[in-house]
């Protein structure tokens, strides 16, 4: 009963991926950031010619695999992130069961693939998972604190450093993690990204003015700070 149980939230958390892969693209679209504004079907269609797609080319994963990543209408290419995103959502289902912190992983999914292709953090998707952390958490204090340190180090680097985006998801991980395990998501984010520039840098993916989202760092530090900030805390205090 458990492995059923399993296979149907993998299944379930595949389905919310395709969703989520849908839901970047026409975000997108709204937003102008994409050159393929093919908005007028209300169920899935092919991001490329627009016609409409039959059931057996949108089941997560499979339909990828078949068409060996291409569309069957026009042959182009499909994004390999299409079905990597949908695995990743059906092992986030699985590890976190039915409860209200998979809404917040979904959202903070979506955040993340969205910062990471376009580097804006949705408004939408952010107001929601404050909304959702100050009924989960009230940890008033370190939402507070939390949007004001991003919002010091936004003003003192106008902009550069971060976006306002950034700043508004400060206030959610401050509102859902409370103190201390903010300081534990602030302190990997911080490092994380660090660790990955100068290794873009060095090896020369990406030129030394050119910027990258920090928003994928804030939600990676959110997640472990989350499930281990308490142990971080605690082996961090005891190697002081």
């Amino acid at each position: 009963m458990e492995l059923f149980m399993e296979i149907m939230l993998f299944v379930l958390g595949t389905c919310v991926g395709s969703f989520i892969n849908m839901l970047v693209y026409r975000t997108a679209v709204r937003y102008g950031l994409t050159k393929n504004k093919i908005t007028n079907k209300n169920r899935s269609f092919c991001d490329y010619c627009g016609r409409q797609l039959k059931w057996y080319e949108n089941i997560p994963v499979i339909s990828w695999v078949v068409q060996k990543g291409k569309t069957r209408c026009c042959g182009k290419n499909l994004p390999k992130e299409y079905p990597l995103v949908e695995m990743i959502m059906g092992i986030i289902f699985v590890m976190v069961g039915l409860r209200m912190e998979l809404l917040i992983a979904t959202l903070l999914a979506f955040s993340l693939i969205f910062d990471l292709k376009y580097m804006i953090l949705p408004d939408f998707s952010t107001y929601i998972l404050i909304v959702l952390a100050i009924i989960i958490g009230h940890n008033w204090f370190s939402g507070l604190g939390a949007g004001l340190f991003l919002l010091i180090l936004y003003l003192v680097t106008k902009g550069k450093g971060m976006g306002f985006g950034d700043v508004k998801l400060a206030l959610f991980m401050g509102l859902f993690l409370g103190y201390p395990n903010i300081i534990v998501a602030f302190y990997l984010a911080f490092i994380i990204g660090a660790v990955v520039g100068v290794t873009l840098l060095v090896t020369k993916t990406i030129k030394r003015k050119q910027p990258i989202p920090f928003g994928p760092f804030l939600i990676l530090g959110t997640t472990i700070a989350y499930y281990w900030g308490e142990k971080i805390m605690y082996y961090f205090s005891r190697w002081l």
